[in-house]
């Protein structure tokens, strides 16, 4: 399956480093986010050769909601209920997320994370969220 580009309503591929690799359901995910957010989104990263992760399977992006606080960005993404992975990167040098669309086994709950100033992936709680 390929992206239908012509369906897409808010992004080019140039705005991606590998636009041939990524899923479709991803592109489309992205692109329903950034009409909820009714901001810019940036493509941080999207797929990495080699990773063993989302990223590497081409179904994962690092994005910055464009004048939102990071908190909300996440926030935003959460109430889409687009995405099965999201995770929260308050250190980046204009704070982001992550998103990802990878597959859940039944009743499996979404995976979300933060990534501390020590760089270490911790699981998204309150302890976390009241430090940003």
């Amino acid at each position: 399956m390929t992206v239908d580009w012509n369906k897409v309503r808010f992004f080019k591929p140039s705005e991606f480093q590998h636009p041939e690799q990524l899923d479709p359901l991803l592109i489309y995910s992205i692109d329903a986010l950034r009409d909820a957010a009714g901001r810019s989104i940036k493509i941080n990263s999207d797929y990495r050769p080699g990773d063993p992760g989302q990223h590497g399977l081409g179904k994962a992006v690092d994005i910055v909601i464009g004048g939102l606080h990071v908190v909300d960005q996440f926030l935003l993404a959460e109430k889409t209920r687009l995405f099965s992975g999201i995770g929260i990167y308050p250190h980046w040098n204009r704070p982001g997320i992550h998103v990802d669309i990878r597959t859940l086994t039944p009743h499996e709950p979404g995976a979300r994370w933060a990534k501390n100033a020590a760089g270490v992936y911790v699981s998204l709680n309150w302890e976390i969220l009241k430090t940003l």
